[in-house]
């Protein structure tokens, strides 16, 4: 099996609902790959003032 390790930074909607956060951070990993493990090592406003800027940290299946 062959694995790659992702580091992203996203911008997630002011307007996402936290119990929302999970499905849509795996949504948006999956468009690198199956998501096979997953962190948020970072969370702040974003600059713009428009939602959090995450930092992600991810195994993925490519």
């Amino acid at each position: 099996m062959r694995l790659t390790s992702l580091r992203l930074t996203m911008c997630a909607p002011a307007e996402l609902q936290a119990q929302c956060l999970r499905q849509w951070l795996l949504d948006q990993l999956r468009v690198h790959g199956e998501p096979l493990r997953w962190a948020i090592t970072a969370a702040e406003p974003s600059a713009a003032g428009a939602g959090l800027q995450l930092q992600v940290e991810a195994v993925l299946i490519p």
